[in-house]
């Protein structure tokens, strides 16, 4: 089954390589995808990934950090196949805590138009696409998100608090012990992802992390 990847900002696809190799492995067809991150075209984009839909075939993304979001928006103003499912990997489909202090500070500019699409909304409603979508969260704690925001805002992976990775309407949410990065090279991540494609939901029996 194919399955196209999607990176976070300032990224390219070959970040995702990792994650894609144990994807690969566990028998999906991993289709790289890039786009620029400081100058989304969200209407391009989404024309670009509804063009790699297959007839009759269900359409399945993994989108990490923006790569998410970006993810959910395209099913929310797409009509995706039936049996269609998205994993979200450290996502601030609330909006970025981080992306708002930089604001906060003028230095929205650094994240180029990124923070237009999603980045510094403070959004609690529901998600509105019918693709199912799994969102996983990291709480290792290890990012620059240490740096720039308050110690009681510190539950995430570093760079994406936990909270902003929940949304209502969401078929599954999880929670592992990873940072913002090292999500991307996880052995129990790829278990996870995969699960989820196949199955609508993860895996909730914890397991020990391979090495």
């Amino acid at each position: 089954m194919q399955l196209v990847m999607l990176h976070g900002l300032y990224m390219h696809h070959t970040i995702m390589r990792p994650l894609a190799a144990q994807l690969t492995g566990l028998g999906w067809q991993v289709e790289g995808f890039s786009y620029n991150s400081l100058a989304i075209d969200a209407r391009l984009l989404f024309e670009r990934l509804a063009a790699l839909t297959r007839p009759g075939e269900p359409q399945f993304l993994v989108g990490h950090s923006l790569g998410g979001v970006l993810a959910r928006q395209y099913a929310e103003h797409r009509e995706l196949p039936e049996g269609s499912r998205i994993v979200t990997l450290g996502s601030p489909h609330r909006g970025a805590a981080v992306a708002r202090r930089l604001a906060q500070w003028n230095l929205e500019g650094l994240m180029g138009n990124a923070h237009q699409h999603g980045l510094l909304e403070n959004h609690h409603g529901r998600y509105l696409g019918d693709a199912e979508l799994g969102s996983l969260a990291g709480n290792a704690g290890i990012g620059m998100g240490r740096l720039i925001l308050p110690k009681e805002e510190s539950d995430g992976d570093g760079t994406v608090l936990v909270e902003e990775t929940r949304l209502q309407g969401f078929r599954d949410h999880i929670i592992l012990p990873h940072s913002h990065t090292s999500m991307l090279f996880s052995s129990e991540v790829a278990r996870q992802t995969d699960n989820f494609l196949r199955y609508g939901k993860f895996s909730h029996i914890q397991q020990v992390e391979e090495h």
